[in-house]
């Protein structure tokens, strides 16, 4: 495995000394990479400020998959202008989020639960958007509760797919992965 393939599954396990020390390693062999130099910041930054680095972090990961070009001056210019106070990051993080959102159809999980409060039913929510717009979750908590909601509502098959995308950027996170295996026992 190699050096930042490695300190991204320590910054993703809370291990943020070993990934600092990864994306290090990974700058001395290639000391221009954008990438590891973020997420060294990041891992450093997380080691006094864990939420906001971890916000950071997983906004850093979704702006890579929809603005590929872009991604690290997006990320650079955050670190460089927000003074890491949580309502602020908050702020700038949802205002990007918010952006996206509205070009790609899609809504936060708060405007869901909105839904699913007008509709009077998570079935019915969930089938006026299925097919047309994206439900992004920010939070973990969120995920897993958006997950549980799937299930009981006799979609298994969307959670498992959600299940099979989240092991694919968590790869270790227990909650994610005993939900997974509860779910392939039903089946």
């Amino acid at each position: 495995m190699d050096h930042k393939a490695k300190a991204k599954e320590n910054f993703f396990k809370g291990e943020y000394k070993d990934a600092l020390l990864n994306y290090s390693l990974a700058l001395k062999d290639l000391p221009d990479d954008k990438e590891a130099r973020i997420g060294a910041i990041l891992a450093d930054m997380a080691q006094e400020s864990e939420e906001e680095a971890v916000a950071l972090f997983e906004y850093y990961e979704f702006t890579k998959e929809n603005d590929k070009e872009n991604a690290e001056e997006i990320i650079q210019s955050i670190i460089d202008s927000v003074d890491f106070d949580l309502e602020q990051l908050s702020s700038v993080l949802n205002e990007g989020i918010t952006q996206k959102i509205d070009s790609e159809n899609a809504i936060g999980y708060g405007e869901f639960k909105e839904h699913i409060e007008r509709r009077g039913s998570f079935k019915m929510a969930f089938e006026d958007i299925m097919f047309s717009t994206k439900v992004i979750i920010h939070k973990k908590d969120d995920f897993i509760d958006f997950l549980g909601k799937l299930i009981e509502n006799g979609y298994t098959e969307v959670a498992l797919s959600y299940l099979e995308s989240a092991l694919l950027v968590f790869p270790n996170d227990i909650k994610i992965k005993k939900i997974y295996e509860k779910i392939n026992r039903k089946q």
